[in-house]
């Protein structure tokens, strides 16, 4: 009789454990998705601010005018999931935030492009308040008329 008790207690426990880490195992697997869904809002508005980026290079200015600044003109940048304008699906419950920054090496200073090369920061928003930033630094090449992802970093 005592045996049986102390197999049915030990028997409760392990129940109980294994409850607690299926819930820990698809809390985990959870906030990995909404993660990765946030990722993916951070490196659409990545390509989608070196396609508007594109308009707005000139041989005086290079990318000054656009320094500092989140443009609303850039597709998708600040729109909520839902909304009119959020280039992502509706399913991802994603949206991204864009800023343009000089990089550190140019002597202009944060605010004078003299290189051309710029850097794409973006925050990337998921489900459950995920976020994820990256930095992209693109060059502007006169000779093909193209902009050229220097290098990239991911912050967190």
């Amino acid at each position: 009789m005592v045996l049986m008790l102390i197999v049915m207690v030990a028997l409760g426990t392990i129940a109980g454990l294994t409850v607690i880490s299926v819930q820990g195992g698809a809390t985990q697997a959870s906030t990995q998705q909404f993660s990765a869904k946030a990722l993916y809002a951070a490196e659409s508005g990545a390509a989608a601010a070196m396609a508007w980026l594109r308009t707005q290079y000139t041989l005086a200015d290079r990318f000054t005018p656009v320094l500092g600044q989140t443009p609303a003109q850039l597709p998708g940048n600040g729109i909520q999931p839902g909304q009119s304008g959020n280039l992502l699906s509706d399913d991802q419950q994603g949206w991204y935030q864009v800023t343009l920054l000089n990089n550190p090496n140019d002597r202009g200073g944060s605010n004078l492009d003299t290189d051309s090369i710029v850097i794409i920061q973006v925050t990337g928003h998921g489900p459950n308040g995920a976020m994820r930033r990256l930095e992209w630094q693109v060059r502007k090449d006169d000779a093909v008329n193209a902009l050229t992802l220097v290098s990239w970093r991911e912050l967190f």
